[in-house]
């Protein structure tokens, strides 16, 4: 009996060396791996082994177009504004209808722009561009009439000088037609701000009908080209409602044409005369009406890598309209006949 409890004993020893040994070699695995993870990220109070974050991938977005495009554009354009003055109303007999008639024609614009476009997942989008510039050459044409359109004077100037500012903003909706996005029609509506001015140079008489008694002989320089005579300073707010039309049409080659018509194009301008001085102060005669226009635009485009795009194309505005005359430091008013502003010309743009 004695010698069985003795072989009892002794298996009890052994398992429970055993025991120790399993639970020493545990503890000294454990403390090679948080002596590892220390070694690595540095002391951890706590640390659990956790997976390692991955990135969840987005969805893809439903508009295959560009989200957001920035970019600079030249415009070189020709332009001109013409209108009509009839004073009439004051006295018929002797004021014609109209009486004068003064025409800026062949002034051409250089000018710069920044554009920009956002489209969000819904398809809707924010387009716009701020620009301006400088204009020169082109002449004035200064004709006035008697009662029955007898011309009393026509003089010639010259355009040197002054510039544009300008700046459009739309907000659309996206229509993908089919053909897997290569056509898409945007119809939008938006605002458009256009503001023009020009000075006149110099007055030289033309030919009339009273044999120069006001002005001189044709020819005769009233003003030397070196004085300032008159500057126009015309100012368009307009309200646009119209469609942009984006086609692909090769792998990297894509146009896109905006047109849109101005239901309302409100007119403030301001004639300032230096050499009139019946008139008063400038400016001295002041021009407002309500009206209507249009702008149209198309231009193709290449992308030249996955980001950078060119472009080029034309574009057209004309806006018009009738109106009041202020002659202001008289307080008189007459009638303003047939106000029209226009400009055509080429763009050049690079986007990214």
């Amino acid at each position: 009996m004695e010698t069985l409890s003795n072989k009892r004993r002794a298996r009890k020893m052994t398992l429970r060396s055993l025991g120790l040994a399993l639970l020493a070699s545990a503890c000294m695995a454990d403390t090679a791996y948080a002596q590892a993870v220390t070694e690595t990220y540095g002391p951890l109070q706590n640390a659990v082994d956790v997976p390692r974050p991955y990135a969840i991938p987005l969805p893809p977005n439903a508009n295959d177009r560009p989200q957001w495009e920035v970019g600079t554009r030249y415009w070189w354009s020709e332009g001109s504004t013409r209108f009509d003055i009839d004073s009439s109303r004051l006295a018929p007999n002797f004021y014609g209808s109209p009486t004068s008639t003064l025409t800026y024609d062949g002034v051409t614009g250089n000018s710069l722009e920044f554009f920009m476009s956002v489209r969000n997942e819904t398809d809707t989008f924010f387009k716009g561009f701020v620009g301006g510039g400088w204009l020169n050459g082109g002449s004035l044409d200064d004709e006035d009439y008697f009662a029955g359109q007898v011309k009393f004077s026509d003089t010639y100037s010259e355009i040197d000088g002054e510039g544009s500012v300008y700046f459009t903003m739309d907000l659309g909706q996206d229509i993908d037609v089919g053909y897997t996005g290569n056509l898409v029609v945007s119809p939008f509506v938006g605002f458009n701000f256009w503001q023009e001015s020009m000075s006149a140079y110099g007055a030289r008489c033309n030919r009339d009908e009273v044999d120069g008694i006001y002005c001189g002989a044709p020819g005769t320089l009233a003003l030397p080209f070196s004085a300032e005579v008159i500057n126009n300073k015309s100012m368009w707010s307009s309200v646009r409602l119209g469609t942009e039309i984006t086609a692909r049409l090769l792998d990297r080659l894509s146009f896109r044409g905006d047109a849109a018509i101005l239901p309302v194009a409100y007119l403030v301008n301001e004639d300032s005369h230096y050499y009139r001085q019946d008139l008063g102060p400038t400016p001295n005669i002041e021009h407002e009406g309500a009206g209507w226009g249009y702008q149209l635009e198309g231009e193709f485009k290449i992308d030249v890598t996955d980001n950078w795009t060119l472009g080029a194309g034309v574009r057209y505005w004309y806006a018009e309209t009738g109106g009041v005359v202020d002659f202001v430091n008289a307080r008189t008013e007459v009638d303003l006949e047939d106000f029209r502003s226009e400009r055509l010309g080429v763009i050049g743009n690079v986007s990214y």
